[in-house]
């Protein structure tokens, strides 16, 4: 059975950014057909299609670029919008371009797509990650802020691997422009009951350069407030 699928990649100063496109283009063979919609966050060397891997009739890259940066959020939003013009996917997933999320376990969670969820959520604790210790606690503590914000059961937070269907994403615009989408985009999908809504393990690989390129530990509390100041006192 065949498998479109598009990919949302926020992207800003990323050295890894080859690596991990050459992952994607070699997962896009047989019946597999990826098209990647990269969005260049304000980049201080702005990328480039010709330095990207070479495309295919089943790997493609549409690229996107914004004047200065704007924050992860900002890039799905642009990445969101730009997917859904062109022709309708079988599934839509958010993927790190840092190399710590892998091409099969976005594969994974566009299969849960295609077999009837609306959402597919990835659990890093569930696969073989190896998550600094501080992160783990501090993880552990967004998941429970968010089970109160959001009502969902869900036993990850903040993990950018995730998987929509047309449908679900259509109703998931992005307004938190920075880190505090992760948990937006959990309280728009509880609050879209007709969804339906699964987690599969993946396993995400944290190394040097993504930790320090990463969400700091502290940067939760930034998160919290910018959460608190548009949900908790007000509609986003």
């Amino acid at each position: 059975m065949s498998l479109a699928i598009a990919i949302l990649m926020p992207a800003f100063n990323e050295k890894r950014l080859g690596a991990t496109l050459a992952t994607l283009a070699e997962a896009a063979i047989g019946d597999v057909d990826l098209t990647v919609y990269l969005v260049d966050d304000g980049s201080e060397q702005p990328i480039a299609l010709a330095d990207l891997p070479p495309r295919s009739p089943s790997f493609r890259i549409v690229l996107a670029h914004h004047a200065c940066n704007l924050g992860q959020g900002a890039s799905l939003e642009t990445a969101r919008r730009l997917a859904l013009l062109d022709p309708r996917r079988d599934a839509y997933v958010t993927m790190d371009a840092d190399g710590q999320h892998r091409a099969a376990d976005a594969l994974t969670l566009a299969c849960a797509i295609r077999d009837g969820a609306d959402v597919a959520f990835g659990n890093r604790f569930l696969g073989d990650s190896n998550v600094p210790p501080v992160k783990r606690l501090v993880l552990y503590a967004a998941r429970i802020f968010e089970h109160v914000l959001t009502g969902l059961r869900l036993s990850d937070a903040h993990n950018g691997l995730r998987a929509f269907s047309c449908r679900a994403l259509e109703r998931i615009p992005i307004r938190q422009s920075r880190m505090a989408h992760a948990t937006e985009i959990k309280l728009r999908v509880s609050r879209a009951p007709e969804l339906v809504i699964v987690e599969r393990p993946v396993s995400v690989r944290y190394s040097r350069h993504s930790i320090e390129k990463g969400q700091s530990s502290l940067g939760a509390l930034s998160i919290v407030h910018e959460l608190a100041t548009h949900y908790l006192f007000g509609e986003p």
